[in-house]
């Protein structure tokens, strides 16, 4: 407890200036997140893609080589090919982005997340991703011609049940 007055008002007065300096802070520096006139687009979700090669059916010969607690009539290996995704705007590549499978045999779902960002305005935006080993073409296409608002954040998600892009 302050022992006088003085020593009160000193103690208020420190403590005013604290917490003047802690309001200051926390609201006078703005913060501008994205730069005038400028939007912003998330690719963000999980996908499990195709084996990297297809199962193979074992021979009766085969199986009979096989120690008996090893005798699955089929043998498929884990590996499970990259994602390659690619994003254009207004037909030009924003992105083109490749995720390698987690896992120690690679076999896992991979998550997905990158961000970028784009001028405000209309603007046609084009997603297209390979979740299978081949060398040209794509599984899944979604297109969208939008106007994006400045400071605006679009989320580009993937549904497995309706088998396609969500672009919101």
């Amino acid at each position: 407890m302050p022992r006088s007055i003085e020593q009160f008002l000193i103690q208020l007065t420190a403590y005013a200036m604290f917490f003047g300096v802690i309001f200051y802070l926390s609201t006078a520096p703005a913060y501008h997140y994205l730069k005038p006139g400028q939007a912003e687009v998330k690719l963000a979700f999980k996908h499990t893609s195709l084996r990297e090669q297809e199962c193979h059916q074992r021979s009766a010969e085969e199986l009979q080589k096989l120690p008996p607690n090893m005798r699955r009539p089929q043998d498929c290996p884990r590996k499970r090919a990259p994602i390659y995704i690619e994003l254009l705007l207004d037909d030009q590549y924003l992105a083109t982005r490749t995720f390698i499978p987690p896992g120690l045999s690679q076999d896992m779902a991979t998550h997905i997340f990158a961000k970028f960002t784009l001028p405000a305005g209309r603007h046609k935006l084009t997603v297209r991703m390979r979740d299978r080993v081949r060398p040209e073409g794509f599984d899944y296409v979604e297109e969208v011609m939008r106007d994006w608002i400045p400071g605006q954040g679009i989320l580009i998600s993937f549904d497995e049940s309706k088998d396609g892009f969500e672009i919101n």
